[in-house]
């Protein structure tokens, strides 16, 4: 037998709760989740397993506001709690988040940037708002339609995106 593994959460009030993973047994083994900066306790979580064994925790605490971890049952590691998650990678477990006025996306458990994507995002609302179709592709290329400047044109680009950060330094001797 292999033993139970999982996401489990405690919401007596509803809306203050502890969320954590289990590996064994579900009311002794659970490892609770630390709240993000900001947040005392975490709000009701919302459960989507991206794959039989890795999962998205999304916290929704606001408007423009979710936090998400990301929960690897086989190695049993937890990430960092990752800020307004808007699309994910499953297969180079990436995930593509909105950080101030660009687009960032970082590796689900290191939290290293692999790519930084900034435009004419259109003035005024929240990035979030301004990208209106996000997906990673099966090629790993990452699609998007976002509104352009104050005239918010739609533009629709797909973009290389590596699975490792760039090296610094010139590239080595060939």
């Amino acid at each position: 037998m292999l033993p139970s593994v999982g996401i489990v959460a405690s919401c007596p009030d509803g809306g203050h709760c502890k969320v954590g993973h289990y590996y064994g047994n579900p009311s002794s083994d659970v490892v609770w989740f630390v709240p993000p900066s900001g947040l005392e306790t975490l709000p009701e979580p919302h459960v989507r397993w991206l794959t039989s064994t890795l999962a998205q925790v999304r916290f929704d605490c606001g408007p423009e506001c979710s936090w998400s971890y990301f929960y690897d049952a086989i190695r049993r590691r937890l990430s960092e709690p990752r800020r307004l998650v808007l699309a994910v990678d499953t297969k180079r477990l990436l995930a593509a988040m909105a950080e101030e006025r660009a687009l960032v996306v970082r590796q689900f458990f290191s939290g290293r940037p692999v790519a930084r994507i900034e435009r004419d995002w259109a003035p005024g609302v929240w990035l979030g708002a301004a990208i209106t179709a996000l997906h990673f592709d099966p090629d790993g290329r990452l699609s998007f339609t976002w509104l352009r400047g104050s005239e918010r044109v739609p533009v629709t680009e797909r973009v290389s995106v590596p699975s490792m950060p760039a090296l610094p330094g010139p590239p080595p001797p060939k």
